[in-house]
C-alpha cells in the first residue's frame, strides 16, 4: 500500500473564508473548475501513484473536499501548461462541493490584474474549443494533495483514496491531467447583465497572448542557443581529448622504436668489443706439426725391432713383418702403414 500521508482519525475542519464578491474587485476574476471525477478511476496515473490510476469515492470526497478551500491554483508556462509549477500561484479556491453529475467542483478567483496573460490564455484557448471543437485546447485542472491509499479490490491497476488533504491544483490542458474530463473557465466581468467581452477587450487579450507566445519563443530560442553552445564545447573537448590520445599513442610508438634501436646498438657495441679483444690476442696458435711414426716404432708395438743388417726400405720392413708370425690382418695393416709412411717421406 502506497502512503504519502498518515492522517489523524480526527476529522479535518475546513477554515471558513469570508471573501468579497469577485466581480466587484478589479483583481478578482471568478473561475469555476471541475477538479476531479468521483467514483471512477482517473484516466492517467498522477505523480506518486506508482503508475496506477486513483479513485476517490463520493464518501471520501464529501469528507475531505473542503481541505482544498483556501488553497491556490498554479500554472506552468515553461512547459507549455502541461505540468505543475507550485511556486507560480495565480488563483485562490473559495468554495468546494460535489455536484450530482459526479464531479468535485471548486470555484474562486484568479488575480486578473496581476496575471492578465493567464486570463487571456484561458479565454483564448477555451474559445477555440467552443468555436472550432478543438478539444485538445480545453483547459482543465490537476489536483495536488497528500493522501492515504489502498489497492482496489476490483482492479489491481487502481488505488482507492481512503483519506486526503488538498494542497492545491494546477491549471493545465485537460489532456495532461490525471482526470481528462476536468474543466477550468474564467468568467467574464459582468457588464449590464451581459457575459460578453468587448471588441477592445478581445483585441487586448489577443495582444497579450501574442506577447506571451513571443516570450515563450524567445525563451526556447535562448535555451536552444545555450544547448548548441554546450554541445559545441563538449565537441571541442572531445576533439582535444582525442588529439591528446593520438599524440600519446604516437609518443609511445616512438619511444618503443627508440628503445629497440638502443638495444640493437648496445648489442652491436658488445660484439664490436668482443671482436676487438680477439684481434688483440692475435692469430690462433698453429696446429702442432704432425709427427710421422718410423718403421722401428711400428714394429716396436709388437715387440720387434729391425736389426742392423736389415734395411729400412719397404721390402725389408715387409720381410721383418713376415718373420713376426702375425695374423694376416695385423700383418697387412703394418705393411700398408709403412707404405704410407714411406710415401710421405
Amino acid at each position: 500500500m502506497l502512503k504519502t500521508l498518515k492522517m489523524s482519525t480526527e476529522k479535518l475542519k475546513a477554515k471558513s473564508f469570508q471573501l468579497a464578491d469577485a466581480s466587484d474587485h478589479p483583481n478578482k476574476v471568478p473561475f469555476k473548475c471541475a477538479l476531479f471525477a468521483v467514483d471512477q478511476p482517473s484516466d492517467g496515473s498522477p505523480m506518486g501513484a506508482g503508475g496506477k490510476k486513483i479513485r476517490i469515492s463520493s464518501s471520501v470526497c464529501d469528507q475531505y473536499l473542503q481541505t482544498f478551500v483556501g488553497m491556490a491554483f498554479n500554472i506552468d508556462y515553461v512547459n507549455g501548461m502541461t505540468d505543475h509549477d507550485p511556486r507560480f500561484k495565480v488563483a485562490v479556491i473559495e468554495n468546494a462541493y460535489r455536484s450530482m453529475d459526479g464531479y468535485a467542483w471548486v470555484d474562486g478567483y484568479v488575480y486578473g490584474k496581476d496575471f492578465p496573460d493567464v486570463i487571456a490564455t484561458i479565454r483564448y484557448y477555451n474559445g477555440l474549443v467552443e468555436k472550432y471543437g478543438w478539444t485538445e485546447y480545453q483547459f482543465g485542472a490537476s489536483l495536488e494533495m497528500t493522501a492515504s491509499v489502498q489497492n482496489a479490490e476490483d482492479d489491481e491497476n487502481v488505488l482507492d483514496v481512503i483519506e486526503f488533504c488538498g494542497t492545491g491544483a494546477a491549471i493545465l490542458f485537460a489532456d495532461s491531467a490525471a482526470f481528462k474530463s476536468t474543466t477550468f473557465a474564467a468568467k467574464n466581468h459582468k457588464s449590464n447583465g451581459n457575459e460578453e467581452v468587448s471588441d477592445l477587450d478581445a483585441k487586448e487579450l489577443k495582444e497579450m497572448l501574442d506577447g506571451f507566445k513571443s516570450d515563450i519563443s524567445a525563451n526556447f530560442e535562448k535555451i536552444i542557443g545555450e544547448v548548441k553552445t554546450e554541445v559545441g564545447s563538449i565537441k571541442t573537448d572531445l576533439e582535444s581529448v582525442k588529439a591528446a590520445k593520438e599524440a600519446e599513442d604516437k609518443k609511445t610508438e616512438e619511444e618503443q622504436a627508440a628503445a629497440e634501436l638502443k638495444a640493437a646498438k648496445d648489442e652491436a657495441e658488445v660484439l664490436k668489443q668482443e671482436l676487438a679483444e680477439l684481434k688483440a690476442k692475435g692469430a690462433p696458435p698453429a696446429e702442432p706439426e704432425r709427427k710421422t711414426a718410423t718403421a722401428a716404432q711400428l714394429l716396436a708395438k709388437f715387440g720387434k725391432t729391425l736389426g742392423d743388417d736389415e734395411g729400412n726400405d719397404h721390402a725389408s720392413f715387409c720381410a721383418a713383418v713376415d718373420k713376426m708370425g702375425l695374423d694376416p690382418v695385423q700383418s697387412l695393416t703394418l705393411k700398408l702403414k709403412h707404405k704410407e709412411i714411406s710415401a710421405e717421406q
